[in-house]
């Protein structure tokens, strides 16, 4: 797969898809399969536009990603995208209006747009039918909502959800289940002296994450291992500051240094704190199986 900066060269033919997907959901992948088909009529690459830093930051909303941009150009490739133009939002850019964009977009060699209903792009907040009429010479295709239970399918439905801890909610809607990676490092050793001992992951500071203990899995070397995942405080021990602590079942190994992609598949509980290490022990082993049996 291609990363090309917004503006660089890119040769190659492309059917480009509009947005900023900060997840990719099935609405996501409607926007993609609907791309490959141009493409392929088109001898086209499908390409997908996005931005590379949070722009939520920008418009002041203060929220943090879904997936990183590392993480997102993975899940991109996985779903047969060729090309990633993508840009970073900056106030400039906010400046930039919906035909200043579509005019920098035409200088790549387009064949055809894919776009949501209710897409909208530049300062004065063009919609999907400008984006139409824009690029009138070629195929637009213009996507209608995607429900699930009456709601409509979103990025934002995504971050209610796994907010809210319904993990298995979130990953009904999301191409792969949803998941969180970063570099292992050394922790205060306290799960091992438990029995439990976790890799603890230094996961990006502007990563969101739900909050609670869950059942989750891990690949690593080709094995799939079961895993329980905490996700925040550790109240038993009267530590605030949260972290990312992974109980790989069955495992045995060094991870220090190495990058840990970890998948959440259930929530289990909240976390609460305990009288004593004997409540925690008693708890975490009650945790691990739900966990296998899940």
């Amino acid at each position: 797969m291609q990363i090309i900066q917004f503006g660089n060269k890119l040769n190659n033919p492309i059917v480009l898809c509009l947005g900023y997907f900060g997840c990719m959901h099935i609405g996501h992948v409607e926007l993609v399969r609907q791309a490959k088909n141009i493409a392929v009529t088109t001898n086209s690459q499908v390409a997908l536009f996005t931005f590379s830093n949070n722009h939520l930051n920008i418009l002041g909303k203060n929220q943090k990603q879904l997936y990183t941009f590392s993480e997102r150009l993975d899940i991109y490739e996985s779903l047969g995208v060729d090309c990633v133009l993508h840009a970073k939002f900056t106030q400039q850019f906010q400046q930039c209006t919906g035909e200043q964009f579509l005019r920098a977009l035409s200088n790549y060699n387009v064949k055809g747009v894919i776009c949501g209903f209710d897409y909208t792009c530049g300062s004065d907040h063009k919609d999907c039918n400008f984006v139409k009429d824009y690029f009138c010479g070629i195929p637009v295709k213009i996507v209608d909502a995607v429900c699930q239970d009456g709601r409509k399918v979103g990025t934002s439905l995504v971050r209610e959800l796994l907010r809210e801890c319904n993990v298995k909610g979130a990953n009904d809607l999301l191409t792969d289940p949803f998941s969180l990676s970063g570099v292992v490092v050394k922790g205060r050793g306290v799960g091992k002296s438990l029995g439990f001992a976790t890799a603890n992951i230094q996961v990006d500071s502007d990563k969101f994450l739900p909050v609670g203990v869950f059942c989750g899995y891990a690949n690593i070397h080709g094995v799939k291992y079961k895993c329980l995942v905490n996700i925040g405080a550790k109240p038993t021990y009267d530590i605030d500051l949260p972290t990312v602590e992974v109980h790989l079942i069955d495992f045995d190994g060094d991870l220090y240094g190495k990058n840990l992609k970890v998948y959440l598949t259930k929530f289990l509980r909240p976390i609460r704190k305990f009288e004593s290490e004997e409540q925690l022990v008693r708890q975490l082993k009650v945790d691990k199986e739900n966990c296998l049996n899940d």
